[in-house]
């Protein structure tokens, strides 16, 4: 496994704006990603995410004055109230190159999320200054994330062993927040924007 934070080290006091699902009021979700935490423990090159700071990223957008941020979330709230409300999967969780995550079901409804937030924010903020599109999204969760370039072959082993109940839940609206980094350790935020899937979401 490499080191993920030699990679994602953002300047000192920088904030970025990101669409994310978050889990605040999921207890299936915490109960899962607690169910892994003596495991993860066990491994110091890990940083395991705080269960109060549980994310799904959908896109990552950048730095964004307060307007641009407004306007951001203004643009989402039609382009998301055409997507109902959906149940997802999550799990179970694997080691990949840079740290421990769940992969979440099915792909196609989060993908169709993904897109209408990429699609809505690059009429904003415009293509060049967001991140490339991936050819297919991946929708995840990250339990942990690696801090060294190390063997992981016994991590995945006992996370196969591990496999507990695969949480589901209902995805009712994308969160847009300004997000901070803790070089090493974490990524917090404050809230932007809740903005609802389905109708009545282009009037909230």
């Amino acid at each position: 496994m490499r080191d993920f934070w030699e990679t994602h080290h953002w300047p000192k006091g920088e904030r970025r704006a990101h669409w994310h699902l978050t889990f605040e009021d999921q207890p299936a979700v915490h109960d899962f990603v607690r169910r892994h935490a003596d495991l993860l423990s066990q491994h110091p090159e890990l940083s395991p995410v705080p269960v109060e700071w549980l994310h799904a990223t959908l896109q990552s957008v950048g730095p964004l004055t307060a307007e641009a941020a407004a306007a951001v979330a203004d643009a989402a709230r039609p382009a998301l109230a055409g997507i109902e409300p959906f149940e997802i999967e999550i799990g179970p969780a694997q080691a990949i190159h840079n740290g421990v995550v769940p992969a979440i079901y099915p792909e196609e409804r989060i993908s169709e999320l993904y897109w209408a937030l990429r699609r809505a924010t690059e009429d904003v903020v415009g293509v060049d200054t967001m991140p490339k599109a991936p050819e297919r999204f991946w929708p995840h969760l990250s339990l942990a994330y690696s801090g060294a370039q190390w063997d992981h072959d016994d991590l995945t082993r006992a996370l196969v062993k591990l496999r507990p109940p695969r949480p589901r839940m209902t995805v009712t609206r994308a969160v847009l927040v300004d997000q901070e980094q803790t070089w090493r350790e974490r990524y917090t935020w404050t809230v932007i924007a809740e903005v609802p899937l389905g109708a009545g979401g282009a009037q909230a």
